[in-house]
């Protein structure tokens, strides 16, 4: 018998091996079934993914092309030429409608201006200069000057009048373009790169590889040795392919095919661990599933010896489960946030159980606790409330097996606490009912409640006092119900609260009918936008008086999501009346500065802003309120430059509370003049004493300083020749002089018409007034308006040449004087010869001021003169001893 069971479990040990056989070989002949599958399918899917990904990209970069195009075209046909403003203001109204990408416009000098605001040169960019050739460009650009990123620009060019006049631009950073790529593809064995025709990487699911070259990576090893230059030669062709590699790490898969944009080309890579991840995953579940078969006939013979064994642990299980549920149960009850007992259904409402936390809410020991109340619920009770807890327990238990009431009892110390007590019957096997319960201390709520009702009354007694009315509304079916509100309330309304209580109210009552609508339309907005109500209507009292009433309502939400608004209603008639006497002041004091030509002004001394009146935008035509006005005052377009630093100065003063002095500046008109305006200005000061703000006027002074600059003019004006008169020129000079620095060189020249007396005498003085007027027209046309020329006798001229850049200016210059004498003729006769001598006196060399050049000038003339006349000469040391 043993020797059979012992040949049977032989038999059986050995039919189980070979199963086990089989099963092992069928797995391993299924795996490499799978392996075979899964490298066919994932050469197929490469080629799949990557034309997905190029159709992708391709999208992205058309896209973009087609946007600078369309903008370009409308740029074409809305402007006539573009400034910055125009551009920016363009700028402003683009929308690439993809989020992707950012739109600038780029001049013809490379400045770029960007929607954000920001000013880049972009000129030395290889694309800048192919698009401002005519051609639309998408190319990549590295280390970008907005954020040092590698980007992908495409550029159209805008042409105006058959002029490339610049190019508007779209920026795709080069990371988004990489986003695309990781649409198709596992992240962990494949790879996707765009190249150039170079080979170099603009974008990649690799970042650690952009920017790198596909084909200097020496570690790869084809499967065909000219696999390489096989890849090179398809991409000159423009064509598509796959090829085979090998690296140090492992074994590659790769499809390339030409993107379609430029001679950019996509390459897809796998790692053959992808095959064998999937093969894995595959064996993942399939080991398992032998693992279960194996398992199952293992379980099957075991099944009977562990039967028994589990089914005595279950009933060791559950005994222990009872016994710990017993000591979780009285854990339970003894940390109860106040304390649990139960009585029996007998009249006295005996005691069968009694918590700790029961005792030590009364302050007894068990045995005093029982004793005190002689074990019965009913003397536990606080003696006024004993007969009505009782009543109410007896009525609840008539209808339910649960029941809760309040009642009082006393502590041991003699404190009388207030205790929520919940109690359910249970009915035992033997039909005996017990009561179990528990009961929670609530004084503090008690306490708490009456706190509030307190404060309630004192909440009241506030809204009866406020100079208005308080309403609370509940907004229900979208539409306003009034459910309480104070005694100014209907004091506003001019009813008591029984007459108007009395008939049935919805929404805010007694609006004025040219009102109502208008109301209604607010608040309907205000309450679907869920922000508080605010408005101001005219309400019409019982008695028929309008009044103005301000409304402020405040939303919230209680525990039932039901909506309320708590508002306050005040009486602001004669605020409103205030205000209307205000705006017919205003209006008054509008139309007489209308009727000025003088500019009103405010300046906000702590916010630093200037608000000037309307005149201002109808002289300069810039916004008359101006923020940071004294800290951006240097770049004030409005005002003449030269006068900003006096100007900023006298604004000073204001903020320090002088308020004595005055100053002039030039507003500039929209038509780029200069109009002359005196500024004074009041103080006004806040409550601690300092400057608050500065109230003045500009007055128009511009007639009187021109009169006035003409007039100086001409005191300063010789009035035969309009040339500087000797007074003048020697003020001009030495004003000159007075600012030079050591390092300048200016030229002092003297003139004198040779002969002129003889001219006089042949021709008469009328033909030598003609002949200096001659002279004198063309010597201004000569020289610079920085210069100053002008006639200091009958025949005598000087002429002081500021700022030469190179000594031969000089001489140049005297030529050309010297030729204008030769060519200038006595009344018509063309064979009277006139000329003119010259004396030059150089700063520093020669003299800083203008009474050490004239002398010295002044010798130099009579050299020439000595010389033979018709000529210039220079001052030298010389001179000064010659007669």
């Amino acid at each position: 018998m043993l020797k059979s069971r012992i040949n049977t479990s032989i038999t059986a040990i050995l039919v189980m091996a070979a199963a086990i056989l089989v099963i092992i070989l069928s797995f391993s002949h299924y795996t490499l079934l799978v392996k075979n599958t899964f490298t066919e399918d994932n050469q197929k899917n490469l080629a799949s993914e990557a034309g997905q990904d190029a159709l992708i990209v391709r999208n992205e970069l058309q896209f973009a092309e087609a946007s600078v195009r369309g903008l370009s075209k409308v740029m074409e046909a809305q402007y006539h030429s573009l400034g910055k403003e125009e551009i920016q203001s363009f700028l402003k109204k683009m929308d690439s409608s993809d989020p992707i990408i950012s739109l600038s416009y780029v001049q013809a000098d490379g400045t770029c201006y960007f929607q954000d605001g920001r000013i880049l040169p972009i000129a030395d960019r290889a694309y800048f200069k192919k698009v401002m050739g005519g051609s639309i460009v998408i190319a990549p650009v590295e280390d970008s000057r907005l954020d040092g990123k590698n980007m992908i620009v495409a550029a159209a060019p805008v042409r105006l009048s058959g002029k490339t006049v610049g190019a508007v631009q779209a920026i795709i950073p080069a990371n988004k373009i990489d986003a695309l790529l990781n649409v198709n593809g596992n992240e962990d064995f494949s790879e996707t790169n765009i190249v150039l025709g170079n080979g170099t990487i603009i974008s990649t699911t690799n970042p650690e590889k952009r920017n790198s070259n596909i084909f200097s990576n020496t570690n790869l090893t084809f499967e065909d040795s000219n696999g390489l230059n096989l890849i090179k030669s398809n991409m000159r062709g423009g064509k598509s392919g796959n090829s085979h590699y090998y690296t140090n790490k492992n074994e590659y898969f790769v499809f390339y095919m030409p993107l379609g944009i430029e001679d950019w080309y996509i390459f897809k890579t796998v790692s053959v661990s992808e095959i064998a991840f999937k093969t894995n995953k595959i064996m993942h579940y399939t080991i398992p599933l032998m693992a279960h078969l194996i398992v199952a006939m293992l379980l099957f013979i075991l099944y009977m010896v562990l039967s028994d064994r589990k089914n005595r642990k279950m009933i060791r299980n559950k005994n222990d489960e009872l016994r710990s549920t017993k000591v979780e149960l009285e854990t339970f009850i003894a940390n109860l946030p106040g304390g649990a007992f139960r009585y029996n259904d007998s009249e006295d409402m005996e005691f069968q159980f009694v918590s700790d936390g029961l005792l030590k809410m009364f302050g007894y020991s068990r045995e005093q606790f029982l004793e005190k109340y002689h074990n019965s619920f009913c003397n536990m009770i606080y003696g006024e409330d004993r007969v009505q807890t009782l009543n109410n327990l007896r009525q609840q238990f008539t209808q339910s097996k649960f029941a809760e009431v309040k009642y009082r009892i006393v502590t041991s110390e003699g404190e009388i606490r207030w205790f929520l007590n919940r109690v359910q019957i249970v009915t035992c096997e033997d039909g005996q009912r017990q009561f179990y319960a528990v009961v929670i201390d609530i004084t503090e709520s008690k306490q708490a409640h009456k706190k509030a009702n307190d404060a309630m009354k004192q909440l009241l007694t506030l809204a009866n006092s406020i100079p208005g009315g308080v309403a609370q509304y509940a907004y229900e079916d979208g539409k306003l119900k009034l459910v309480y509100a104070s005694e100014g309330f209907y004091r506003l309304c001019g009813y008591t609260e029984e007459e108007y209580k009395s008939k049935e109210h919805e929404g805010i009552e007694n609006v004025h009918p040219d009102d109502a609508r208008f109301l209604s339309s607010m608040i309907s907005r205000q309450i679907a936008e869920k922000r508080p109500i605010m408005a101001e209507f005219r309400m019409v009292q019982r008695d028929g008086k309008v009044i103005w009433v301000s409304l402020s309502g405040t939303r919230t939400v209680n525990q039932n999501q039901q909506v309320f608004y708590q508002c306050v209603f005040s009486d602001i008639t004669t605020l409103k009346m205030t205000q209307e006497e205000l705006e017919v002041e205003q209006e008054r004091y509008q139309i007489a500065e209308n009727l000025s030509d003088d500019i009103m002004f405010e300046y906000d001394i702590p916010a630093d802003c200037m608000e000037f009146s309307p005149l201002f935008t109808a002289l300069t035509g810039r916004h008359p309120n101006i923020s940071g006005f004294l800290e951006n005052i240097l770049q004030n377009e409005s005002i003449c430059d030269k006068d900003l630093p006096e100007f900023k100065a006298y604004l000073n003063k204001l903020r320090m509370g002088n308020a004595d002095s005055e100053t002039e500046v030039r507003f500039i008109t929209k038509s780029n003049e200069f109009i002359w305006h005196r500024i004074k200005a009041k103080i006004i000061y806040d409550s601690y004493g300092r400057p608050s703000k500065a109230v003045g006027k500009a007055y128009n002074i511009d007639k009187q300083k021109k009169e006035m600059q003409r007039l100086l003019d001409k005191s300063q004006r010789d009035p035969l020749t309009n040339l500087f008169n000797k007074t003048a020129t020697q003020s001009q000079i030495e004003d000159h002089l007075a600012e030079s620095a050591p390092v300048e060189r200016h030229a002092l020249m003297m003139l004198d018409i040779d002969n002129f007396k003889a001219i006089n005498d042949q021709f008469g003085h009328m033909t030598g007034d003609e002949v200096i007027m001659e002279i004198s027209h063309r010597l201004q046309k000569l020289f610079r308006t920085s210069d100053v020329v002008g006639r200091i006798g009958g025949d005598e001229f000087v002429v002081f040449l500021r700022d030469i850049s190179a000594d031969d200016l000089i001489e140049q210059k005297a030529k050309a004087m010297c030729e204008i004498f030769r060519t200038t003729h006595a009344s018509k006769d063309l064979s009277y010869q006139i000329s003119g001598s010259i004396g030059i006196a150089l700063f520093p060399e020669d003299g800083k001021t203008y009474q050490e050049l004239y002398p010295k000038a002044d010798a130099a003339l009579y050299k020439a003169k000595r010389r033979g006349k018709d000529c210039y000469e220079f001052y030298s040391e010389e001179d000064d001893f010659c007669d």
